[in-house]
């Protein structure tokens, strides 16, 4: 499919001559009917026909745009090698990680030769790298790069495409998630994936699932980010979502594959294709910090209508083709990213009616959120440790007093509250998002977790357990206070206020400008659960 899609594109442009290659000629008679190209029918597997055909031709450059490339075999790269050692430069349209990523083994011979070889000219990683060098831009830091492509239901199918889709489902494959190595399934974790364009009828609540593309190897170094992460789906959510089912197959082992359905799966989904629309999206978005310390979201959408979506992987290709011809390029064998930009794409995607936008916005933390003004009135400290964004770690020591009476006792251990301690090591990591932070506290092998919330009243919630409390957060005296002033079980049941705990607890700085906290949480008839206090220091680690 996107070999044809390339041929049809630059048959009409005189600055090449194509020859259109096969396995088998009825592949190619629409090709040789509708368009002024040569073709040759050989099989890329058959090293003597490729080395004929390419002694023959003597091509300019050779763009493989066959796959799948996740099952080139034991020698993936004995096809580039042959169209290098001939001569040819070489591109392909791969979104096979260790595919595109290994292709750097034939550097040498590449830049001995002045060629160019170029693997993953497609929409991953070429023009999601090409939209992330331009939101990355200025940033300080790089928190986050989510990359979303959801085709619409009419798309044109191939067995090539359903392969590398139904091979993926269900199968494990590390990310890198907060800056550690995170191990994944393919078609798990659903998200809504959402477009605003205003000149194309927008695309929304489309559900996309993780995938296994170039961007989670190549993304973590390019760009220092902590996280990335690569989201495909289906128009059709009921397709989705089946294959989920089958992805929880695969993971529980009844079934080792969904390979083997490739073809039933594709006969069911032609079936119902004239389902949903012609409309697809691809989507980056990149979170970090920017030069004047603030956490911001930017945004590049791009939507294709009237069935174009298909044409977006040859894009990248049809640039590199042009700057070969020109000279613009430094030999050698690597992945497509940094290799086109936004600007060399732009006209090309005009040239199939797609439209793209780009933009920002700033994430609010909670804290700020919910304090407004008052909340720049705190120490530099404390507005720090509530200003992050993704996984940030706090080390420190403390001092903890144990429970005290029966109810105390009960409470401290239903909530996993340290015990009695003096001068102990403890470690605080937040993970935060645009509406959430996740607060693990380690008081020397000793650990409690709760979740932070804004409410849509604009408030701040905390989550023990079952045990859900509304904090009327306010600062006094340069300290930010949190007093319990209701509180639900299960977020449902509330509590009388003759029921609730109390909470004594501020954070402010000490001498040293350290952030320091003082928490001291007692029953509703005096005893106390916990109280802990000390200082904590960023763990720029």
């Amino acid at each position: 499919m996107f070999g044809e899609l390339l041929v049809r594109r630059l048959a009409n442009d005189q600055r090449y001559s194509l020859v259109g290659v096969a396995r088998n000629e009825s592949r190619l008679n629409a090709l040789l009917d509708e368009t002024d190209i040569s073709i040759a029918i050989v099989d890329r597997d058959d090293k003597a026909s490729v080395a004929a055909i390419l002694k023959k031709l003597k091509p300019f450059a050779v763009v493989d745009c066959a796959g799948p490339f996740q099952y080139y075999g034991e020698d993936p790269y004995r096809f580039a090698s042959q169209v290098l050692h001939a001569g040819s430069h070489y591109i392909d349209i791969a979104d096979a990680p260790a595919f595109v990523s290994g292709i750097a083994e034939l550097d040498m011979l590449a830049r001995k030769r002045s060629l160019l070889a170029i693997a993953g000219a497609s929409s991953a990683p070429a023009i999601s790298a090409a939209a992330a060098d331009q939101l990355v831009g200025s940033l300080l830091s790089v928190n986050s790069i989510e990359t979303a492509i959801v085709p619409g239901n009419r798309t044109r199918r191939t067995l090539s495409v359903m392969k590398a889709i139904m091979g993926q489902v269900g199968q494990s494959f590390q990310i890198i998630r907060d800056g550690k190595p995170k191990t994944v399934y393919g078609w798990t974790e659903a998200r809504v994936v959402n477009f605003e364009l205003p000149a194309i009828a927008p695309v929304r609540g489309r559900l996309a699932s993780l995938v296994n593309t170039p961007e989670v190897l190549l993304f973590p170094e390019r760009y220092k980010a902590r996280t990335v992460a690569v989201y495909a789906g289906l128009e059709i959510e009921a397709f989705h979502r089946l294959l989920q089912f089958g992805g929880k197959l695969v993971q529980l082992g009844f079934v080792k594959s969904l390979l083997p359905l490739v073809k039933t799966a594709r006969f069911i989904a032609n079936g119902f294709q004239k389902l949903g629309s012609d409309v697809g999206g691809m989507q980056v978005c990149v979170v970090g910090q920017d030069v004047q310390g603030k956490f911001v979201k930017r945004t590049w959408d791009l939507v294709a209508c009237d069935g174009e979506g298909p044409n977006i992987p040859t894009l990248p290709v049809t640039v590199l083709l042009d700057k070969l011809r020109r000279g613009s390029f430094e030999a050698g064998a690597k992945p497509s990213c940094g290799e086109v930009s936004l600007d060399d794409l732009q006209p090309y995607f005009e040239s199939i009616g797609a439209e793209t936008t780009i933009y920002e916005e700033e994430i609010q933390p909670i804290f700020k959120s919910a304090l407004g003004e008052s909340f720049h009135v705190l120490p530099s400290s404390v507005q720090a440790l509530h200003s992050t964004f993704g996984k940030s770690v706090y080390r420190g020591t403390a001092v903890s007093s144990g429970p005290t009476g029966l109810t105390g006792r009960l409470a401290a251990f239903m909530f996993g509250f340290p015990g009695a301690s003096e001068g102990i090591p403890v470690e605080v990591t937040i993970t935060a998002d645009t509406t959430t932070e996740q607060w693990a506290r380690n008081f020397n092998g000793s650990v409690f977790e709760s979740q932070l919330s804004l409410s849509e009243d604009g408030q701040i919630t905390e989550r023990f357990g079952p045990l859900v409390v509304s904090l009327g957060l306010h600062v006094r005296d340069g300290c930010l206070h949190y007093p319990v002033t209701s509180a639900k079980l299960f977020g449902l049941i509330p509590l009388p206020a003759m029921l609730l705990p109390k909470s004594i607890a501020h954070e402010s700085v000490d001498s040293q400008g350290r952030f320091t906290f003082d928490v001291h949480i007692l029953t509703p008839f005096g005893a106390r659960i916990a109280h802990y206090r000390g200082w904590l220091s960023f763990d720029s680690q």
